[in-house]
């Protein structure tokens, strides 16, 4: 069983790239929102952490965060956070993104990673999943936002603490945690 699991993992890893590891460079990256901006990771330096953040339009589980990455968004891009949330979902069309993102009344901007480029860079398997990086480009903690969907539950906001972490300069604790949601739907090679 444990071998067949092993075998599996390897296919995945093969299929979809790499996972970046906690400590590694992000890797560069490119995207275009469907309003036209464009957003590069060369443009993110500067910034005292940035958030790279895998949503979609259609996901539930997604779409149950949105408020909550509207509070995270208000109260960390005035402390010098970058946000980048991207939609790497094959099946949602730009469109559909723009209606959704006006309906969900988002105040951040959401960029379109075609054929799921970046997604594969940064290994991203879910909707959502989280990736915090430091100044200096570093991944410091990946997962979901917090560890409930129901907000009424949540006991530890993982993502809100990593970023205060980060800030403050201190190590980030725990590193990883695991995202839950929506699997990504990728572009069929």
């Amino acid at each position: 069983m444990k071998l067949a699991f092993l075998a599996l993992l390897s296919c995945a890893v093969a299929m979809f790239g790499a996972e970046l590891a906690i400590g590694s460079k992000a890797p560069d990256f490119a995207l275009t929102a469907v309003d036209g901006s464009a957003v590069s990771s060369m443009a993110l330096l500067g910034a005292k952490a940035t958030v790279v953040g895998f949503v979609a339009a259609r996901c539930p589980v997604s779409n149950a965060y949105n408020q909550r990455m509207i509070a995270l968004y208000r109260d960390f891009s005035a402390r010098g956070v970058a946000f980048v949330f991207m939609n790497s979902n094959s099946n949602e069309t730009a469109g559909e993104m723009k209606v959704h993102a006006r309906q969900a009344a988002l105040e951040f901007t959401v960029y379109r990673d075609v054929a799921n480029r970046t997604a594969d860079l940064f290994g991203a398997q879910t909707t959502p999943e989280m990736f915090l990086l430091d100044a200096g480009g570093t991944l410091r903690y990946r997962g979901a936002i917090d560890d409930a969907q129901t907000e009424a539950r949540v006991k530890v906001r993982g993502l809100r603490l990593a970023i205060e972490a980060v800030l403050a300069g201190k190590p980030v604790e725990p590193e990883r945690t695991r995202a839950f949601g929506c699997a990504l739907h990728r572009v069929r090679t």
